[in-house]
């Protein structure tokens, strides 16, 4: 119990100088310096704010000073961030006393605790723990003038820490029950928790289960269609194959009604010949009544002639031959026809029938034929290549193509389905491919002045002009009498800027073919590159003599007379470009500029702004315009006009430049 007592007073002790120290180390007022104190290293984020301008573009933050207190932050020993109110008048003293009320009331309500019962029992069973507890409330009554009201709520800490010390039982039940309410609540908690993971999870579980149910239900839609897009393939096969069937029967049924028809025809004329024929029968008739010598009957055991009907499906492909031959193409069908009624297996009766019904213009029917053909004799090489000939006249390109190469296995047709090929990848714009086709042709025969002239074609046409004037010079080499060969080098020449040989060429083709219009043309487009504008002016007037019609030939005949000068007659010559094609900009265009050298330049005006409609964002009519209503001292409607060119080229300085001398003049007038 000794013990007991002298710990007991020992931390009453202890706790009475806590509260001693914590009395003794609140802090004075700041000084009136405003520096920091020294225990403190914090600056008021307040009053910096108010003491620095912002560096913000924004206006700073006010601070509502009615609502807050000024205060000073400082550090404790113990290292924790504290406030110390600065010292105030009448109103810091106001503050202290409720402070002070604040503190009695929570002593008050401390002091009607079970806690506060027991300290009460200990102080009346114990003098010792009476005497401590006088002191402490002694120094507790001295220092509740300093101004702080939460003395006496330190000093009942301090009394519950010394009850926790002198029994330690009550302490641990009391900690005892405050975890298990802990406890009891964080339990709560994870329960609360978990079922929510467990709703969490359900949901997951449904909406996989959803997700499998789309994805199932997707999967058999998707096989549903495919489906679908099956049977529709087949059903398109079968109708194909059924439009296919259709057209053959349509075809065997016009075939058989025609051979009926001509049967029909030559029964008809056979009877009315019979009819005709009618009184010498009846003569004969009465002839043979009468008795006959015995030597007439060994007449009667000679053969007829061989009817119509007796002859065979070859015998009547041969008469189809020869009508076939000699142009009558109705004649002949009907013989093929015929054949094909005798033996529909035979393969050159179909081949043919095809051919007289590309005569007919019937090419549906004669590709039938020839597929017919084909199945029956699958290297039937000319049905192939005259099937393959039809397509390409229907311009059916790349199955042509297909069956030229089916075609090309046979010797004799070789090089003229490689001919044909690469004329079709020609067509086809596929001109690298057509040129490797020609090449192969070549293999087979390079003495083909026509392949020579159609490879420069190609090679012309992917700009490889120097192989394509050599490809032409072969050709020429075999043939120089064609103007073709010629006027194309001659293209390809101009491209090359050789301007001489091309030239030259132009004249050896129109030495062929002096009335080509064409050649006349390009001959003086290339004269006026070479500035021999006389001569030019001479080739478009053959030009235009051949093809007055042409606006382009007079438009270019009008921009040689304005490179000679002769400005009145390019005027006459863009007129009659217009005159022909009143939407030609560069006929407009040209005049206008004509009118502008021989200082017109109202006329000139209006001929640009006929250009200008037609080409609203040309630049040049803009900025030309522009030039001529500042000689006219129209300087507004220059710098507008201006405006317009600079807004197409901004990046043009010419039109700042005479923009800029229109707006001095504008100025100065």
């Amino acid at each position: 119990m000794r013990v007991s007592n002298v710990a007991l007073l020992t931390l009453a002790a202890l706790a009475s100088q806590n509260v001693t120290a914590n009395t003794s180390a609140a802090p004075a007022a700041p000084p009136a310096s405003g520096g920091t104190p020294q225990a403190s290293k914090f600056v008021d984020a307040i009053n910096n704010i108010a003491s620095r301008p912002a560096e913000s573009m924004s206006a700073p933050e006010t601070i509502a000073h009615e609502q807050f207190s000024p205060r000073i932050a400082v550090k404790s020993p113990a290292g924790l961030l504290v406030a110390a109110a600065e010292p105030q008048l009448s109103p810091a003293k106001t503050k202290a006393n409720t402070a002070a009320a604040s503190g009695d009331e929570l002593t008050k309500s401390l002091q009607e605790t079970w806690l506060a019962k027991l300290i009460e029992t200990g102080v009346e069973s114990n003098p010792q723990v009476r005497d401590a507890f006088d002191f402490l409330a002694l120094r507790t009554d001295s220092n509740a003038e300093s101004g702080y009201g939460f003395n006496n709520t330190i000093a009942l800490l301090n009394i519950l820490l010394i009850l926790g010390t002198v029994f330690p039982p009550a302490t641990l039940a009391f900690f005892w029950m405050f975890r298990r309410l802990v406890v009891r609540q964080l339990v709560a908690d994870a329960n609360q928790r978990l079922q929510g993971i467990g709703v969490l999870e359900s949901e997951l579980i449904n909406s996989s289960q959803l997700t499998q149910k789309l994805r199932d239900e997707l999967e058999s839609q998707l096989s549903a269609a495919k489906q679908s897009i099956d049977f529709l393939t087949r059903e398109t096969e079968l109708s194909k194959s059924s439009v296919e069937q259709i057209e053959t029967l349509k075809s065997q049924f016009l075939m058989h009604l025609q051979v009926l028809l001509t049967e029909v025809y030559e029964k008809k004329s056979e009877i009315v010949q019979e009819i005709s024929q009618l009184p010498a029968v009846v003569a004969k008739e009465s002839v043979k009544l009468a008795p006959q010598p015995q030597s007439n009957n060994s007449q009667n055991s000679e053969t007829a002639p061989a009817s119509q009907e007796n002859m065979i499906a070859d015998d009547y492909i041969k008469q189809g031959e020869g009508l076939y031959f000699q142009g009558n193409y109705d004649e002949a069908a009907v013989c093929f026809e015929k054949a094909i009624l005798m033996n529909n297996n035979v393969d050159e009766a179909w081949y043919w029938r095809g051919n007289v019904l590309i005569k007919l213009q019937r090419y549906e029917e004669a590709i039938a034929c020839y597929d017919q053909a084909i199945s029956l004799k699958p290297d039937c090489w000319e049905a192939w290549y005259n099937k393959a000939n039809l397509l390409a006249k229907l311009q059916k390109y790349q199955e042509a193509i297909a069956c030229y190469e089916r075609a090309s296995a046979s010797e004799s047709h070789r090089y003229a389905c490689w001919h044909s090929i690469a004329a079709l990848l020609g067509k086809l714009q596929h001109y690298e491919e057509a040129i490797a086709s020609y090449d192969r042709a070549l293999a087979i025969k390079t003495t083909d002045s026509e392949i020579w002239h159609n490879r420069g074609a190609m090679l012309g046409k992917i700009q490889q002009n120097a192989a394509a004037v050599e490809s032409y010079d072969r050709a020429l080499a075999l043939n120089p009498n064609r103007y073709e060969t010629w006027y194309n080098r001659g293209n390809v020449l101009w491209r090359l800027l050789r301007y001489i040989d091309a030239v030259d060429s132009y004249d050896r083709a129109l030495a062929i073919r002096a009335d080509k219009y064409e050649v006349w043309y390009n001959k003086g487009a290339v004269l006026g590159k070479m500035q021999r504008y006389q001569e030019a002016i001479a080739s478009y007037d053959k030009a235009i003599a051949i093809k007055p019609q042409d606006f382009e030939a007079w438009h270019n005949r009008g921009t040689v007379f304005e490179k000679l000068s002769q400005y009145s007659e390019a005027i006459a010559s863009y007129e009659s470009a217009i005159k022909l094609n009143t939407e030609c900009y560069e006929a407009w265009f040209g005049k206008a500029e004509a009118l502008a050298k021989l200082q017109r330049p109202e006329e000139a005006v209006a001929a640009y702004q006929k250009a200008i409609a037609i080409k609203p964002d040309s630049y040049d009519a803009w900025h030309q315009m522009g030039t001529a209503l500042s000689e006219l001292k129209r300087y507004e409607e220059a710098m507008a006009a201006y405006d317009r060119a600079i807004a197409i080229k901004p990046e043009n300085a010419e039109a700042w430049r005479d923009r800029g001398a229109s707006a001095s003049e504008f100025k100065q007038d």
